[in-house]
């Protein structure tokens, strides 16, 4: 079983889109009826990258700056590992 392909499911559109608003009606999430089992909808085989195409045909440009927001994140944590790797911080 695998797992949700973002480290932090703040930044994970289906996430979003299970707890989302209006934005998203009718998008799929990662709640497929069987979380009480653990894990979400992709981590039983459903294709992550079909659920987020059919959300960015319903909330076009959502998905993206939720991508740029996981990529500033990332580089704010690698930088302060640089930092603290070299004793700077």
């Amino acid at each position: 079983m695998r797992g949700c392909p973002h480290q932090n499911i703040v930044y994970c559109p289906l996430y979003h889109a299970m707890h989302g608003g209006h934005e998203f009606a009718g998008s799929e999430s990662c709640d497929d009826g069987r979380l009480d089992e653990g894990g979400c909808a992709v981590a039983r085989g459903e294709s992550y990258e079909m659920l987020v195409g059919q959300m960015k045909a319903l909330a076009p440009g959502y998905v993206e700056q939720l991508e740029w927001k996981e990529d500033i994140e990332e580089a704010k944590q690698q930088r302060t590992r640089n930092m603290s790797g070299r004793g700077l911080h």
